[in-house]
């Protein structure tokens, strides 16, 4: 519980489009108190509070200098688009706040730095929004991975599929003036943080090079303005001092999911963060066709003990959608309480930001190379 002396944290959030309801949820399972939203139009702020039953919304200008003097929060969640979280953020740390971000935590690495200067200058933390670091499965992953269990990691495959013809793919196709296509990589800008924040920490300390990127638009051209403009696939390698990454991002591969798969020298793990499940390869050693045989029943049977993993914790009720987002919020509760590190440092937050800056770098150059070639 993010408690002390009988008192829980109070929070504030900035932001009351939709993952402010995610957000609103899990600060409450974490035990903290939500004191005040705050959002720039006024049936936002308001409808957001009369759902989560929140004692004071702000709205309009000045409503976020009126609600850090008012309220008072600890710990300030921004869930604006990018473009307003360093504005937002400082002007919380200024205040005395700490501050949790959304990501992406910045539109650039620039922004990032300067995100990192604000907090230590104002000697309050700042959080960044990679919660699927927190999740129960990539948890078991990273417990794996620092046993020494996979030996030594060589390679990871990251794919994130997304469903253009779901809620927020069809708002953003339907509205041309939509934040996320200001953003430098488009779509995958706002959802790569999330493969990325996974397999960085695996390629070796620092931020690793981006060997190669790749950005195409499949889709047919229907609209003839920015709706038209953004990758819907984008293909990144990364090379780490210690290993290798691919990360893609795709809106056509079905079923859209999350997963990775990460190389080791002795094993290799299976993720599937929809299905929530790891599965260890083993392989086999078995001569000619016993080891084809062997090696599926090997597959079988890691497959079964996930499938009974799972069964258990819906029949405890333990299948909380954004539980990686809950046990992050409380890590970080509790860091601002006691004194300690953030739990996902604003450094990590660059290294992303490093990441997809050179990715859209070099895609906006193949694209000008294509143009010219056509020209």
């Amino acid at each position: 519980m993010a408690e002390r002396d009988g008192a829980a944290v109070r929070v504030a959030v900035i932001g009351c489009g939709q993952i402010a309801d995610a957000h609103l949820a899990q600060v409450r399972r974490a035990g903290a108190e939500v004191v005040a939203v705050c959002d720039a139009t006024r049936h936002m702020a308001e409808q957001a509070a009369a759902r989560w039953r929140v004692p004071a919304f702000y709205e309009g200008p000045d409503a976020v200098d009126a609600m850090l003097a008012e309220a008072r929060p600890e710990v300030v969640h921004v869930t604006t688009p990018p473009a307003s979280h360093l504005a937002l953020a400082t002007r919380a740390l200024a205040a005395g706040a700490h501050v949790y971000v959304e990501k992406p935590v910045t539109v650039d690495a620039v922004e990032a730095v300067a995100l990192e200067q604000a907090a230590a200058r104002h000697g309050r933390l700042a959080c960044a929004g990679h919660n699927l670091l927190f999740d129960p499965v990539i948890q078991r992953l990273r417990a794996l991975v620092e046993a020494g269990a996979l030996g030594e990691v060589v390679h990871a495959d990251a794919v994130m599929g997304y469903d253009l013809a779901g809620p927020f793919g069809a708002l953003l196709t339907a509205e041309p003036g939509h934040w996320i296509h200001r953003l430098p990589a488009g779509l995958a800008h706002n959802n790569l943080s999330h493969p990325l924040s996974l397999v960085l920490p695996l390629l070796g300390p620092g931020t690793p090079a981006v060997a190669h990127a790749l950005g195409r638009r499949l889709r047919p051209e229907r609209f003839g303005d920015a709706r038209d403009a953004f990758h819907d696939e984008l293909r990144i390698l990364l090379e780490g001092p210690r290993a290798t990454a691919s990360v893609l991002f795709s809106c056509r591969i079905r079923p859209a999911q999350l997963a990775l798969t990460v190389y080791g020298t002795r094993r290799a793990v299976h993720v599937s963060l929809d299905a929530r499940t790891l599965r260890v390869v083993e392989g086999s050693h078995l001569p000619g066709p016993f080891q084809k045989v062997d090696w599926a029943r090997r597959d079988a049977s890691a497959a079964g003990a996930e499938l009974l993993r799972r069964s258990a914790d819906l029949a405890l009720a333990r299948l909380h959608y954004f539980e990686g987002m809950h046990r992050l919020f409380a890590a970080f509760y509790r860091a601002a309480r006691t004194g300690g590190p953030a739990p996902v440092p604003l450094a990590d937050a660059r290294a992303v930001a490093q990441v997809i800056d050179a990715a859209a770098a070099a895609c906006r150059r193949a694209d000008a190379a294509a143009q010219e070639a056509c020209a």
